[in-house]
């Protein structure tokens, strides 16, 4: 049996190597697929940051999507209001008397011609006809372009500048249905001025001016609110339960609860 087992040896001497080496070997194997399982995880590590940052990156790109949209309906509205305005202009420079050119009466209706006594007579009057050369044209822009104007302006945060232009609204368009809009903005400019009593006047005059208008809930809200920043609690939870008797269902009423919800209780 020895001796078997001495030739198996000597004919296989390399069998024999590897049996005898096999231990180092699964050591070595062993150390190979911890490292490569560390390098996996590195990767895993890196493939996860990859991830986060391409996530970031969306997110951003999204954001600043919506601020250029954002960006281009303003554009969109100046240059509308502009063009507007230069169409508005262009039709009253059509009405314009040339510079050296006499005024004369328009026609009657079915004349065709213009009669030897009106132009006579206007000629007869050359310092009448010169100082109708000499009074300016001036062209008023119409309700809806100076209120888009206006509300531009306030966006922009152009709040005194705003208010002087609500003023010029109110001088050309004293009955326009647009007021109650312009009053309640003039009273939002006060607002943001930390001019709470001037507010408080503008914010009265939507409510005496257009008792059934749609900003009746807003403008008591926002009274509210004003009397509140003044230190007057007691006016303020006076406004708040009008509102909240007036108008349950509105939204303004809901934020009054939130806001002011311990003035009701006491």
């Amino acid at each position: 049996m020895l001796l078997i087992l001495a030739i198996l040896v000597i004919d296989n001497g390399c069998w024999g190597r590897k049996f005898f080496h096999a231990p180092g070997a699964a050591i070595e194997t062993s150390a190979k697929v911890d490292s490569l399982i560390g390098l996996n995880m590195v990767l895993q590590r890196r493939v996860y940051a990859l991830e986060k940052a391409i996530s970031d990156q969306k997110d951003y790109s999204r954001g600043v999507n919506a601020q250029a949209r954002l960006d281009l309906e303003e554009l969109k509205d100046q240059l509308n209001a502009l063009l507007q305005t230069l169409d508005e202009t262009d039709r009253s420079e059509a009405w314009k008397p040339r510079a050296g050119s006499v005024p004369v009466k328009r026609p009657a209706a079915g004349q065709t011609s213009f009669s030897p006594d009106s132009v006579s007579s206007v000629e007869g009057k050359s310092s009448h006809s010169d100082s109708l050369l000499e009074e300016p044209v001036v062209s008023v822009p119409g309700p809806d372009v100076m209120f888009r104007q206006l509300y531009l302006d306030f966006s922009r945060m152009e709040y005194q500048l705003a208010i002087d232009e609500s003023e010029d609204f109110f001088t050309e368009y004293p009955a326009d249905p647009l007021g109650e809009e312009v009053r309640f903005i003039r009273g939002e400019c006060y607002m943001e001025l930390k001019k709470y009593f001037d507010a408080l006047k503008e914010y009265s005059s939507v409510l005496q001016e257009y008792p059934r208008g749609k900003k009746i809930p807003s403008s008591l809200l926002r009274m509210a609110v004003a009397y509140h920043n003044i230190g007057d609690d007691d006016l303020a939870a006076g406004v708040v339960r009008r509102l909240v008797r007036e108008y349950p269902g509105s939204e303004e009423a809901t934020v009054a609860r939130e806001r002011f919800g311990g003035m009701l209780d006491q």
